[in-house]
């Protein structure tokens, strides 16, 4: 144990030399571009660099980029040791601050998914990264060389404006790249990891990021560099004010070459800028040369980021394109047998509760369950490689196409025939209305599952709003709008309740019982008032199911099942929980639904059943169980 922390400290130390030596030579590059007294320069690329490495790395390399500054700082001004020192640390800790705040402030508000994947994520990335947080590097490093008499405090704003360009441009124009590219590298890693893992298997492992490019791309990335570098010449070299010219290049990389391309391309731009501008050419030079660096700044600022914003863009695209690709014809089966699966689930839930046989439903339906699971799961786990198939079969006849634009009458004949192209674009639709079913039926499964619970011999402490939830799924189809019924309005108010000791399988079946009776008296209420032929107002009149669930004390919960149905005269609620009792037509029920209900909460949960009813105001039922049981219960 001794041997390994004292290995991952070795580590941890090499990783921090090696960030402030790569601090430290790319300071030096960056102060051959020294402008202003203090030697400040408009143009910083370690601040790109602290950035990128705090973000991939981590907050511990901070001393690597505290070292770095420093040591660049201090063997790049003069004056007496203890100033050097003073200035020297002041500057070290700005810039060493800076980042770890930024990454601190990014990863809080963009969250944990890479930050140039999306064009929100790349607004984030600018504000925060590139504007706001160097301002804190700006006035520590401006105050310091002032204090430390390195530069006059006359040019305070000159130096601070400098040095907050410097930085912006700095992260704008090497953080996107570093952050892009070592992704590559954490895949090359990963690579040789599999591969070591998989010395036996001979199965090649793919991998989009390092398939060997076709010639034709190899081509064009070579024809774009020397577009670039020609078009560099011509704006920074030759001295015609043409600078736009190199928009349209990054334009192309970003969609031909992602954001591997776009930020590499986004970088030898900046240089040729940089360069081209510091020895007096381009469109920038100015008789100041911190003057020219600062416009020069403000060019690469908006070339970079409007470039990012459409690699983003591109790259969110991908992304979707992906996660809609899906595939097959040999579903279109399994998707009919998917579909009467449903109906005949619809049909037996509707059956049962029609009959009121809540004492076996549990079984039933997990059962159904169970059936519909297994066929949905193996749809699933072939999707993947239909897609792949799909997809290849699709490349292979737009090969064909490419490679044979005439084919024989016999071929052109029948494409017509099936109409390929309308094909070619409906498979995809066809696609996603199977997985929108398959995914809804996954959906139903659970919320049968859930309801049955019949692997629950004993009590659990369970969510009340999950078996609710869970029934009212199940009446789904009774609640919507039907022949000759309305649709009934379900007003779930929740309140904030414990999990509660209990027989979950038994209480579902209590929920479904009392929701069924609701809807029942409900769609009865309706008939009557249709064949009564009541003026408009009151045929219009909403059919509602209120549940509400409320905490009156600690011991125990409370839900209340009220419906806006015609309600029972004063003599059958007197007999309501008498077996065998009914109120419904012959053949339309049993009589045991809440007589069995009310066994359920009293005897087996020791709890209360209670109902209030008005005739013409609707019912309430209170179902009330203690939130913890007696022991021996």
């Amino acid at each position: 144990m001794k041997f390994k922390a004292l290995l991952n400290w070795a580590v941890k130390l090499i990783v921090v030399m090696a960030i402030a030596a790569i601090y430290y030579s790319a300071a030096k590059l960056g102060l051959l571009l020294v402008s202003l007294p203090g030697n400040v320069t408009p143009v910083w690329p370690p601040s790109g660099i602290a950035l990128a490495a705090i973000l991939r790395l981590g907050y511990g390399v901070w001393p690597g980029i505290w070292l770095g500054e420093f040591l660049a700082v201090s063997t790049s001004i003069s004056g007496s040791p203890a100033t050097v020192i003073a200035v020297a640390s002041a500057c070290a800790v700005g810039d060493a601050l800076t980042p770890v705040l930024g990454a601190f402030l990014l990863k809080r508000f963009v969250g944990h998914h890479d930050l140039l994947d999306r064009a929100s994520s790349v607004f984030k990335f600018v504000v925060i990264g590139g504007l706001l947080i160097w301002l804190v590097a700006a006035t520590f490093g401006t105050t310091s060389m002032c204090l430390g008499g390195i530069a006059p405090w006359s040019a305070y704003k000159d130096i601070w404006w400098t040095w907050w360009m410097g930085n912006v441009g700095g992260v704008l124009v090497f953080t996107p790249a570093l952050l892009i590219w070592s992704k590559l590298l954490n895949k090359l890693k990963a690579k040789i990891l599999k591969t070591r893992e998989r010395e036996i298997d001979s199965s090649p492992i793919e991998d989009e990021a390092f398939a060997p490019l076709p010639i034709s791309k190899v081509a064009e990335g070579a024809i774009l560099l020397v577009l670039v570098l020609v078009s560099g010449q011509i704006a920074f070299g030759g001295g015609y004010p043409v600078a736009y010219m190199l928009i349209p290049l990054l334009v192309w990389s970003a969609f031909r070459f992602g954001q591997r391309g776009a930020t590499l391309l986004i970088v030898i731009v900046s240089a040729i800028a940089i360069l081209g501008t510091v020895h007096g050419f381009g469109p920038f030079v100015r008789d100041s040369l911190n003057e020219s660096l600062v416009l020069l700044d403000s060019f690469i600022g908006v070339v970079a980021v409007t470039t990012l914003v459409l690699a983003a863009v591109l790259k969110e695209r991908q992304i979707v394109e992906k996660a809609l690709r899906q595939s097959e014809s040999q579903l279109r089966e399994q998707s009919l047998r998917i579909e009467q699966s449903l109906r005949d689930l619809q049909l037996t839930q509707s059956q049962l509760i029609q009959s009121e046989k809540l004492s076996s439903l549990g079984q039933l339906v997990a059962g159904v369950a169970h059936e519909i699971n297994n066929p949905v799961n193996f749809i699933y786990g072939n999707l993947i490689y239909a897609d792949q198939y799909t997809q290849d079969l699709l490349k292979l006849l737009n090969l064909y196409q490419q490679q044979y634009p005439q084919p024989v009458p016999a071929i052109e004949s029948h494409a017509e025939a099936i109409d390929l192209d309308f094909l070619i674009s409906d498979l995809p639709k066809l696609l996603s209305s199977m997985k929108i079913g398959a995914n809804r039926i996954q959906q139903i499964v659970v919320s049968l599952r859930n309801f049955s619970r019949v692997d629950e011999s004993e009590m659990k402490s369970v969510d009340i709003h999950d078996g609710i939830d869970s029934t009212l799924l199940i009446l789904q189809n009774r609640l919507k709008t039907r022949s000759g019924n309305p649709t009934i309005q379900v007003i779930k108010e929740y309140g904030c309740l414990p999990k509660v000791e209990c027989y979950p399988g038994q209480l579902n079946q209590v929920f479904m019982n009392l929701i069924s009776n609701a809807i029942d008296a409900l769609e009865s209420s309706h008939r009557s008032a249709v064949n009564a032929q009541l003026s408009a107002d009151q045929e219009q009149t909403n059919l509602c199911i209120q549940i509400c669930t409320e905490l009156p004390d600690s011991n125990r919960v409370l839900i209340r099942i009220k419906d806006n149905g015609p309600g029972m005269a004063l003599d059958v609620q007197k007999r309501l929980f008498d077996p065998f009792f009914t109120t419904k037509p012959m053949g339309k029920g049993t009589g045991l639904g809440l007589a069995i209900s009310f066994q359920i909460v009293v005897e087996k949960h020791k709890g209360q059943l209670r109902c209030s009813s008005t005739p013409g105001m609707g019912t309430e039922f209170v179902v009330e169980v203690p939130i913890r049981q007696a022991s021996g219960v």
